[in-house]
């Protein structure tokens, strides 16, 4: 195991607190624990140590005791805990799958059981569920509740997205994308913002008639310019999509911003071989 992310403290602090831990995780019947209990035990008072660092800006041991600065994260943790599942509930409560089974799953059983089985005390740095929905910005070097809440964040600004269209135009897009996307494991949000966005560069409204002129009219502007272009004319659409949809909701813009520099390669390569449709619903 790797301690090198809790060099504000020497090995010899940190041993009491995974001692305390393990009376606990016993109820002091035993005096022992495996290597594994111990592992784990030294894992979870890093974790709740780096919470407080991250909230302190701790750089010197003398800042505060390992023992204090375990407490103050673990009640950080068990804060970052209570609001994640306040923001969760608040999320669930207009929750949309649009008929996709594995986005529904996740959110609604595996996200759900997180938060009932969770162990802050014992395991916070176990992630336990495995985040099988993509979003569009991947969660990246978190764990445990770190993970899970951005996780949630990340779905909830999905959800403000795609629920300012009706349900039925969002399922007929991602229909239209793939017939069994029901069963599929890839990202929703992505598929309908690349549709809102093409519609914008070619200028047309949502829900107007689609032709195969407007395919090759979005093709040539591809052709006609390079991806420097490209990428500022998407990021100029985006940007004009949130002001006039969305509020303004920098964050919102931020999230979605991730999906550009795919698309605009993708779009690219996608016009060179007379493949629009395998990237872009319009």
């Amino acid at each position: 195991m790797d301690y090198k992310n809790v060099d504000t403290y020497h090995m010899e602090e940190l041993v009491p607190i995974v001692a305390m831990l393990a009376d606990k995780y016993t109820s002091k019947e035993s005096s022992s624990i495996s290597y594994e209990q111990a592992n784990q035990l030294m894992e979870a008072t890093i974790y709740c140590i780096e919470h407080c660092k991250k909230d302190y800006q701790l750089t010197t041991a003398q800042a505060l005791t390992a023992k204090v600065a375990y407490q103050y994260g673990y009640q950080n943790l068990l804060a970052k805990i209570a609001k994640a599942q306040s923001n969760y509930n608040q999320m669930i409560f207009d929750f949309c799958s649009y008929g996709n089974e594995n986005y529904y799953d996740t959110v609604t059983k595996a996200i759900s059981g997180f938060f009932q089985y969770y162990d802050p005390l014992f395991a916070p740095q176990d992630t336990m569920i495995t985040m099988d929905y993509p979003t569009i910005c991947p969660i990246q070097k978190q764990k445990g509740i770190d993970a899970i809440a951005t996780y949630v964040q990340y779905i909830y600004y999905e959800q403000i997205f795609m629920n300012a269209l009706p349900q039925e135009y969002i399922c007929d897009v991602l229909y239209n994308y793939q017939t069994n996307y029901r069963k599929q494991f890839y990202n929703i949000c992505r598929i309908v913002l690349r549709h809102i966005l093409g519609h914008m560069m070619i200028g047309k409204k949502l829900g107007e008639q689609i032709t195969e002129n407007d395919y090759d009219t979005l093709k040539s502007m591809i052709l006609k310019n390079d991806k420097h272009w490209l990428a500022s004319k998407l990021s100029d659409c985006l940007d004009e999509l949130i002001l006039k949809k969305y509020g303004n909701d920098r964050e919102l813009k931020d999230y979605l911003q991730y999906d550009l520099k795919d698309f605009t390669i993708e779009m690219q390569n996608a016009a060179f071989n007379n493949a629009l449709k395998r990237v872009i619903v319009l």
